[in-house]
């Protein structure tokens, strides 16, 4: 698949080759962090919160459920190898990359696009850098982190990524910017 953007007043763009594991698991297990941070290259982020180690994205989900997000070619072995770290270990690791659709907001107004779209406080002092969460997006649910003063990444089911793409490009339109 090929990558998609529109250029707004905020940059739209969704791109494809991103790998995402979903791990559930006992988080609070010295056992589990073990694992994590040998593999990942750090300790599991607070609640709310995603951190990036090295390529590798891990996002708290829920008091038992992170979200791993890995780019570069190396996603197959950090797979493999976070399943050998926890062999022995009440855990699911999946890999959901395939049902998973990713879109990147560019653009200090990236917040005020996702506000029209989300019942939640998308303000700087609110949602901060490293801040994570899940919410709904008009119909879809979706999970969205800040990974920069203005870059916003927002993750959906890959079913309705069409109708979240058009969505943001219609939020992002020049024509309706906020002022």
């Amino acid at each position: 698949m090929l990558d998609s953007s529109f250029e707004g007043y905020v940059k739209v763009s969704q791109s494809f080759g991103q790998h995402m594991f979903t791990l559930r698991a006992t988080l609070s297990s010295t056992k589990v962090k073990t694992a994590i941070k040998s593999v990942l290259g750090g300790p599991i982020p607070k609640r709310g919160f995603c951190d990036t180690y090295a390529g590798k994205t891990v996002a708290w989900m829920s008091p038992d459920e992170l979200l791993i997000t890995v780019t570069g070619p190396d996603s197959g072995s950090i797979y493999a190898d976070l399943q050998k770290a926890l062999v022995g270990q009440h855990a699911l690791l999946l890999d959901v990359s395939d049902s998973r659709a990713v879109f990147t907001l560019t653009g200090t107004k990236a917040p005020e696009v996702l506000a029209k779209l989300a019942p939640m406080d998308f303000h700087p002092a609110k949602f901060k850098v490293g801040s994570f969460t899940r919410t709904r997006f008009a119909q879809v649910a979706g999970a969205v982190f800040r990974v920069g003063e203005d870059k916003i990444i927002l993750i959906c089911f890959r079913s309705v990524q069409q109708y979240m793409f058009s969505l943001l490009c219609d939020a992002a339109r020049q024509d309706a910017q906020v002022f």
